[in-house]
């Protein structure tokens, strides 16, 4: 059986293959035509206008334009009236307890209970300078972080690293932004002086 199938093939193709296969190519074409509609033309007068149209229709549709002379020149002045001064008043100590500056601050050590907050804080100096603790939980750990200072940029606290004792120092203190703190997911900061 498959002797016959690949003989069969073999012939089909020989006969595709053999000079003596004619095609038949037609090709048809077509071509619309279409009447092509008369216009009529307007009737013009003796005098050269068309019928329907006058002097009184012309001036009617045309827009006529200003000369030169006929343009104004409108001026505008300035307000003469003055605007009443703002004054600026400095805000009173209650507005500046209700919103406290977030600038920087010194993250002196982190440790793991309250008690050791408590140590540390007493340790650091109170030279006017707010101390804080700010409560966190890391990957499942409580941490107690002890802050120290407000100050206005980062160099400033960085400065003020250099002034800590020195066993603050070993603990390799570091510039913190209160605004990082704010904007964490433990915002809250307990002031401790």
């Amino acid at each position: 059986m498959k002797n016959v199938a690949i003989v069969s093939l073999s012939v089909l193709l020989a006969a595709c293959a053999s000079e003596s296969y004619i095609t038949d190519v037609t090709t048809e074409s077509h071509t619309e035509e279409f009447a092509v509609a008369e216009v009529p033309k307007p009737v013009v007068s003796e005098q050269g206008t068309a019928e329907g149209v006058s002097e009184q229709n012309v001036e009617m549709n045309v827009i006529k334009m200003a000369s030169a002379e006929e343009k104004k020149v409108v001026k505008i002045s300035p307000q003469t009236e003055a605007k009443p001064a703002v004054t600026i008043i400095a805000p009173t100590d209650k507005q500046t307890a209700m919103n406290p500056r977030y600038g920087f601050t010194i993250q002196v050590v982190a440790v793991g209970s309250q008690n050791k907050v408590d140590q540390f804080a007493n340790q650091l100096p109170k030279r006017d300078q707010p101390i804080w603790e700010n409560y966190k939980v890391v990957n499942g750990t409580k941490w107690y972080t002890v802050l120290y200072g407000d100050y206005a940029s980062r160099y400033e606290a960085a400065q003020a690293i250099e002034t800590l004792p020195a066993e603050f120092k070993a603990l390799k203190p570091f510039v913190k932004s209160l605004d990082s703190i704010k904007n964490s997911e433990y915002p809250t900061l307990n002031k401790l002086n």
